[in-house]
């Protein structure tokens, strides 16, 4: 079969021939490969979960069409496979979860590893209730895109998206922000989301850290649960000890791992019934197998502007 094969670890994956899997191992025909940064992790040796040994198929997680038709989402397939491939086995995955008839594929394997972070940061590590106020720092971002909308059906009082452009703005709109705020003046960034969170927020989701968190905390209410997800802007942030102290804020580490498969999976299941029902979407690009070398720089480089799902 075709696959994106990666020969010696923080090498680029290229397509070529590789072994199919066997016969036993409940292979199935990959039709959606989403591309995420943990991708480039195990390219590079350093995730610890899935370290595996060249030469190997890169990619952690898909949609496949099994033999009867029915589609299937898949996350982890055992080694030396993986999603960017003509075929994946099913057997011994981590998990798998049935994707509903009508959903599109592409948009159930875009939704997997970023749509589970932003589901899970709001309805299990949050405990996010209705009428709560909600910021998402870094809505422009993957996560982010799906924490507006998520935080939207599950019955947020005001939305806030904190995006890196203005530009971005009408876009984070249509997703169901009631405001967006832009981080590009950090100096502002405080006063500018508490006045558009008068109330402050009850729940912050962020995707950024870096010189961000630190202003933006300024905005949060009496209580507030503020989600860490991700670092997009920085790995290092300062932040006001009085302003977690004297306003109870709980911040809380988040990462899906933390969930176990069966969790997951019953949380992707209620994912993709929101998308099967238009209150969730996510913004993908098709590309071809053929095309992954390029793809795949995209993504080490982190100019893709949506989700990048490999079609092979």
């Amino acid at each position: 079969m075709r696959a994106g094969v990666v020969h010696s670890l923080g090498t680029t994956p290229v397509v070529g021939e590789f072994e199919d899997p066997a016969p036993d191992a409940e292979p199935a025909t990959v039709v959606a490969a989403a591309m995420n940064p943990v991708d480039v992790a195990v390219v590079e040796g350093e995730m610890p979960f899935r370290r595996i040994d060249p030469p190997f198929v890169a990619g952690i997680e898909g949609v496949a069409r099994l033999d009867d038709g029915a589609h299937r989402y898949f996350f982890s397939p055992r080694a030396p496979y993986g999603a960017y491939a003509e075929r994946v086995p099913l057997r011994d995955a981590e998990l798998t979860a049935a994707v509903p008839d009508g959903v599109d594929p592409v948009i159930a394997a875009a939704l997997g590893t970023s749509g589970l972070a932003a589901y899970l940061a709001l309805t299990a590590t949050a405990e996010l209730r209705e009428g709560e106020d909600v910021a998402v720092l870094g809505a422009d971002g993957q996560v982010g895109r799906v924490a507006v909308q998520v935080a939207r059906t599950l019955g947020a009082g005001r939305i806030v998206a904190v995006v890196h452009r203005d530009d971005d703005a009408a876009r984070r709109y249509d997703l169901g922000a009631d405001a967006v705020v832009s981080s590009a003046d950090i100096d502002s960034l405080g006063e500018r989301l508490r006045s558009a969170l008068p109330g402050g927020a009850d729940v912050m989701v962020d995707l950024v850290w870096g010189p961000v968190i630190g202003p933006a905390l300024q905005a949060a209410a009496q209580g507030a649960r503020v989600v860490q997800v991700g670092n997009a802007a920085g790995a290092q942030a300062t932040v006001s000890a009085p302003t977690l102290r004297n306003g109870l804020v709980r911040l809380s580490p988040h990462s899906n791992f933390l969930f176990s498969p069966e969790d997951r999976a019953r949380a992707f299941g209620r994912l993709v019934a929101l998308a099967a029902a238009g209150q969730v979407t996510v913004e993908a690009e098709q590309v071809g197998l053929e095309d992954t070398a390029a793809a795949y720089r995209l993504l080490v480089e982190r100019r893709a502007d949506r989700k990048l799902v490999i079609v092979p």
